[in-house]
């Protein structure tokens, strides 16, 4: 079985605790203060809201921190960042930070780029190494199969690796040399990335 998605998390943030569960407490405060006052549904309403506002400027900031570094559209990058939450929303332990840095080092965010060895798109799968996770006819350079099969690839691996992410990157990469390293650093960027501006966010709020 996989590990809870807090002890994958504190591994892939081991320098910082993944700052969002503060934030995430914090912005709850203020509406637990006035819960009282509120029915019910008012109360779940605006905390729903609130929530919302915070993945959407998560979301947002890291389209643009990477539209900026790899010097690509913001409405490409949105859409591969969109897919990496939604990947990342059906899982225990797989963070979409940890899979927009898979992205990142394997295809440096290219959809349709294919290695001498097979390995295409984004994340850089070979189809006859993971045949069983994909329909004869969906195609690895679509980004949003690409990204549920790594996702789903990244996942086995680590249930075998019983929830270690450095030995599930290691296996996924082929024992690339500091693959896990540099894809955990660049995880933790981006996850510094979407707190601050989910920081932003509740100073916004007052």
């Amino acid at each position: 079985m996989l590990v809870p998605t807090g002890l994958v998390a504190s591994e892939l943030y081991e320098r910082d605790p993944l700052p969002s569960i503060g934030l995430f407490t914090l912005q709850l405060w203020p509406l637990e203060a006035r819960e009282h006052a509120m029915q019910p549904s008012q109360f779940e309403f605006m905390k729903r809201r609130n929530l919302l506002s915070e993945k959407e400027a998560k979301i947002q900031a890291q389209t643009q921190y990477l539209a900026a570094k790899f010097r690509q559209s913001e409405s490409s990058i949105r859409n591969y960042v969109e897919l990496a939450w939604k990947e990342a929303g059906k899982r225990n332990g797989v963070p979409a930070e940890l899979l927009i840095a898979m992205m990142q080092q394997e295809s440096s965010l290219r959809p349709k780029v294919e290695s001498h060895y097979g390995a295409q798109g984004l994340m850089q799968v070979v189809r006859r190494w993971h045949y069983d996770k994909l329909h004869p006819s969906e195609s690895l350079f679509d980004p949003e199969v690409n990204i549920r099969v790594g996702a789903d690839v990244i996942e086995e691996y680590l249930e075998k690796a019983d929830g270690s992410l450095i030995q599930a990157l290691k296996k996924y990469s082929g024992n690339a040399r500091n693959y896990a390293s540099v894809v955990l650093t660049e995880s933790y960027k981006l996850a510094r990335v979407a707190a601050e501006a989910a920081r932003d966010v509740l100073a916004s709020k007052g």
